[in-house]
């Protein structure tokens, strides 16, 4: 049982850290001038959209925020 709830803290502090890496890549995103290249700047823009949503169906699914 303890092995279970460690694994589950364990897993919601991943969850946590790769919130926290979506949201400084965001930043760091909005921050950059792409003004050159604009179609990494899509490309990327999708990329953590799609990231994002996926994060999402996690928290939906175990509630970890």
């Amino acid at each position: 049982m303890e092995l279970l709830k460690q694994k589950l803290k364990t897993k919601h502090y991943q969850y946590l850290y790769l919130q926290k890496k979506l949201t400084s890549r965001e930043d760091a995103l909005l921050n950059t001038d792409y003004d050159n290249n604009e179609y990494y700047y899509q490309k990327e823009s999708k990329r953590l959209d799609c990231l994002n949503s996926w994060i999402e169906k996690i928290n939906k699914k175990y509630n970890y925020a």
